[in-house]
């Protein structure tokens, strides 16, 4: 069993680089997909998020993967890594399914979608799609027929997923893993910069995304500048 951290960056990035920065410390390996689009995508452009949906179907075809093997997607201009791929795979192991989202607290692109979620009495109910790790064959089941447009929005595909295949897909309601910060309580979230470990509300996520328009949070992660 191998684990493969993909993202997918159409343009270079700070916040990216920052990212690549943290794998090659930790010895790991992170696979940059979309590099050929050279145009922006997502929040820094007109959407285009049927470019993620394509890029990940189309590593999800590689004939090296096996079954078993793990997928660990997140988005690439605003998020940041605060530990390291094997927890990822420990606390994976963890969950009931094939396949685990982090989750935030609104129901986008389509709020009507959500009267079909069984739990929404906690802080984060809703799926976002910029983190997600999950088993080579249920993603493969999850994106099977999948026809690529590049204005199909990724969030609002694997929403879909998820109501239809409750028995692939579960949240990551108690930040296991993921953390999605739109409107979160700021005063329960700290970082430390010597040890890169992000807390929220005595939990310990690996991943923090600033999801949602307003991104300064984003840059408290990236290098400080060196004084001369």
């Amino acid at each position: 069993m191998q684990i493969y951290y993909i993202t997918i960056a159409t343009k270079p990035h700070q916040v990216l680089e920052n990212l690549k920065r943290i794998v090659a410390k930790n010895g790991e390996t992170i696979t940059v997909l979309g590099e050929r689009e050279n145009r922006w995508i997502g929040w820094e452009s007109n959407q285009n998020f049927g470019i993620k949906l394509r890029e990940v179907r189309e590593f999800l075809q590689n004939p090296f993967l096996q079954d078993e093997d793990i997928i660990l997607f997140s988005d690439a201009y605003d998020v940041a890594f605060c530990g390291t791929q094997q927890e990822v795979v420990s606390r994976f192991s963890t969950f009931h399914k094939p396949i685990v989202f982090g989750c935030e607290k609104y129901c986008n692109p389509m709020p009507s979608l959500a009267s079909h979620y069984a739990i929404r009495n906690t802080e984060f109910p809703y799926l976002n799609s910029g983190l997600f790790v999950g088993r080579v064959n249920a993603l493969r089941t999850c994106m099977e027929g999948y026809i690529y447009d590049d204005r199909h929005d990724d969030q609002l595909f694997w929403t879909r997923k998820f109501i239809a295949h409750p028995d692939l897909i579960e949240l990551d309601y108690e930040n296991k893993l993921f953390l999605n910060t739109v409107d979160f309580d700021m005063s329960k979230f700290e970082w430390n910069r010597n040890t890169n470990r992000a807390t929220y509300d005595g939990r310990n996520p690996l991943f923090v995304h600033v999801n949602g328009p307003d991104k300064q949070m984003i840059r408290m992660f990236l290098p400080q500048p060196t004084s001369t």
